[in-house]
């Protein structure tokens, strides 16, 4: 009887601890106590077997010509030699994949397989059925095995610490291998896709966790966005509950992973072979076989790289700052050169490591330990004088339709010279429109505007006699009109001309014969009444003094934008996508409208506006699922800011998207291309040919990317790695 008590007594015990435990401990301390063993699952071993040996045995003077379903089949390997250019690349695996798409076409006609050739037999051998789908499902995989063999060195500076980054958030430490998939541990990582760091955070997934603006990026530092990433992998695993879901929402995202496993369940081979969408393609197929092929690999370098090195980890001193200070502060007292200063903290954008801005206040600045043992001292010693309570200030120009370097450097008052050594202009490098430029000299002194334009559209012209001019190489609308002693405005009138980069060479343009003859006379165009009268920003010119302000009042009707930040720099058309002000009641904040440009969401304007996304969503009678579209209108109350902070920090997120991702890649070449049947912009920027939708948008001024057709012909930049 005591006995059978007793027993009771140990499974009430066991129980009540059970259920204390399942209640007390989130879902990653139960992961914990159960340790999820990362093995490879049945159906999945081909495609860990393929990853395993890009990362080992195949480096990036090889392409592997391989079927994307069924990884087991493996057509050719490609041997580059030392000619590593992205263009030699593509062609030779096009003209491999052109080969083994023509064998596989010729079996699929073939209807005995008596007399093949020895190629043939060994295609059709490992095909062994469906050839003429397989010849569909051919591409090119890089290796990556001398990438990864330098990862692991690198990795040595951060690995301690991030393993101990996920035991103290409790999500499992072989995740931090992710790296080696995502960057290969390469600190300045940045994707076509705006992708950054050894974690490869978007921005609209990184500003979830971490500091993005124009003179941080949180998303570059190792260190940092390894909290970043395990919030990330821990919230993810606690809504979908399986940890190769979870890794896998990683690259696909959240949402897919669930309408995944709400169609297939958690069992991640299933997915990989049967799921279907259009987002869900060969790189979130794969994520997860990959992350197990590069932990394999990483834990165990010796057997892979028998020769590898591995760096020393980085120790460090730190010290939170209480001002804005300048770099060459930094330099001068504390020891570290901008080299050092810029290694140590990567999440330092290149204004602030090149001085055109302050390190922000409240960053945590990082020092080797051994060499700066007290850097909270040594920050000390900085004089008063040379801490600063504000940001500098920067000050933006938009290029718009016509511009050249040497009109905008006419019209602001500066230097060919100065724009493009500020922006980083290089000789072979043109501006295009939509490129954010920033403005030489707006910190000191007075910023002298010297031009007036006229609005050319707002006239109809009477231009007499005209002859045919056929267009030259090196020919430019600017240059035609210069040579001609006529107006740019007059030819792109006359010749209906929208976009002034679409000249081509042999196109015949009118010309006006006699330029003296030329004469303008004001169209006058009935306007209808409106229900809500709305007031279009009109800005004088002015001369910007040395404190920022406007020199000159607004006079009546005329409604100031920007005082110095973006200003509008003639009287024809603002710098930026206008923006205009809805009248209010006296003593009440204005409203702005404002035009949505690429990359933008109600998130950044509610955070440009300071403002709440509920708020702007109810200004705007927009519901919580609503999805905002380019060029859409949306009202923005300037109860917090005033209407040029917007701007500036607007203009700064552009310039920064534009800077990172003109620093790693450059377009190598530009074709047109007609619109076929199945085609949208997320297939031909994501998958078709990885470019930004906001550089195809500059790349086509005029059209309207919402609603294009069949048959419409589209310009697509292509795109290069700048190779360091």
């Amino acid at each position: 009887m005591r006995l059978k008590h007793f027993l009771i007594a140990c499974v009430l015990s066991l129980t009540s601890v059970s259920v204390q435990s399942a209640w007390a401990l989130f879902p990653g301390e139960l992961h914990e106590q159960k340790k999820y063993h990362f093995s490879v699952p049945v159906g999945l071993e081909t495609q860990v077997d393929f990853w395993r040996a890009i990362y080992s045995k195949y480096t990036t003077r090889q392409v592997v010509i391989h079927d994307d379903e069924d990884l087991s089949i493996i057509y050719s390997v490609i041997e580059l030699g030392d000619n590593k250019s992205n263009r030699y690349r593509r062609a030779q695996a096009r003209k491999e994949i052109a080969k083994y798409q023509k064998i596989l076409r010729k079996l699929a006609r073939r209807k005995s397989f008596s007399n093949l050739s020895y190629e043939e037999d060994r295609v059709a051998r490992m095909v062994k059925k469906d050839f003429y789908r397989a010849s569909k499902r051919i591409r090119d995989q890089l290796g990556q095995a001398d990438r990864f063999e330098d990862g692991i060195r690198r990795a040595g500076r951060y690995m301690p610490e991030i393993k101990k980054i996920f035991k103290e958030m409790e999500v499992p430490v072989e995740l931090s291998a992710l790296p080696h998939v995502e960057s290969s541990f390469q600190v300045h990582a940045y994707s076509s896709a705006g992708a950054a760091g050894v974690w490869q955070f978007t921005r609209s997934t990184g500003r979830r966790f971490m500091t993005i603006n124009y003179e941080v990026d949180e998303r570059k530092d190792p260190i940092l966005a390894a909290y970043a990433a395990a919030k990330l992998l821990k919230y993810n695993f606690e809504t979908i509950e399986s940890w190769p879901l979870a890794i896998t929402a990683y690259n696909h995202g959240l949402r897919g992973m669930m309408r995944a496993k709400k169609k297939h369940g958690d069992d991640i081979v299933k997915i990989v072979n049967h799921h279907k969408s259009r987002t869900f393609g060969f790189a979130s197929r794969n994520f997860f076989a990959e992350f197990l092929a590069a932990l394999e690999v990483s834990n165990n370098p010796d057997l892979y790289f028998p020769n590898h090195v591995k760096e020393k980890p980085i120790t460090y001193s730190t010290v939170q700052l209480r001002d804005y200070v300048n770099i060459a502060t930094l330099e001068k007292f504390l020891g570290m050169d901008r080299e050092e200063i810029a290694f140590y903290n990567p999440a330092l954008r290149r204004p602030v490591i090149t001085g055109k801005k302050h390190i922000p206040k409240h960053f945590v600045l990082k020092a080797p330990a051994q060499q700066y043992p007290n850097l909270a001292g040594l920050y000390e010693t900085i004089p008063v004088a040379m801490k600063h309570t504000e940001q500098l200030r920067s000050r933006w120009y938009k290029v718009r339709w016509g511009d050249t370097l040497i009109s905008i450097a006419n019209r602001l008052g500066t230097t060919v010279h100065k724009l493009k050594e500020l922006n980083v202009i290089g000789h072979r490098n043109r501006i295009y429109r939509g490129q954010v430029l920033e403005i030489p000299d707006w910190n000191h002194g007075q910023v002298k505007v010297t031009e007036v334009k006229t609005n050319w559209d707002q006239y109809e012209f009477k231009v007499g006699e005209t002859f045919q001019y056929r267009v030259q190489r090196r020919d430019t609308l600017t240059r035609i009109a210069r040579r001609h002693g006529v107006h740019v405005g007059v030819l792109a009138k006359i010749n209906n001309l929208t976009d002034p980069h679409s000249l081509r060479i042999g196109q015949v343009v009118k010309v006006p014969k006699d330029p003296e003859m030329v004469q303008a006379k004001l169209a006058i165009e009935k306007k209808k009444p409106v229900a809500e009268p709305q007031l279009e920003v009109t800005v004088k010119q002015v001369a910007v003094k040395p404190d920022g302000l406007v020199g000159d009042k607004p006079e009546a009707g005329e409604t100031i934008l920007a005082s110095s930040e973006g200003l509008p720099f003639n009287t024809d058309r603002p710098a930026f996508r206008p923006m205009r002000f809805i009248p209010r009641m006296e003593g009440e904040y204005p409203i702005g409208v404002a035009k949505v440009d690429f990359d933008e969401t109600l998130s950044h304007f509610a955070d440009w506006a300071r403002i709440s996304v509920r708020e702007l969503r109810r200004l705007n009678n927009l519901r919580w699922r609503s999805q905002i579209h380019i060029d859409q209108k949306i009202k923005v109350p300037f109860r917090r800011v005033t209407p040029e902070e917007f701007e500036t920090k607007r203009q700064e997120y552009h310039k920064a998207i534009q800077e990172d991702f003109y620093t790693t890649y450059k377009v190598d070449k530009v074709l047109v291309r007609k619109l076929k049947k199945g085609d949208t912009l997320w297939e031909l920027c994501n998958n078709e040919y990885v470019i930004p939708l906001w550089l195809l948008g500059y790349y086509n001024p005029g059209k309207d990317l919402n609603s294009l057709h069949i048959g419409e012909d589209i310009k697509i930049p292509l795109i290069a790695e700048i190779k360091a």
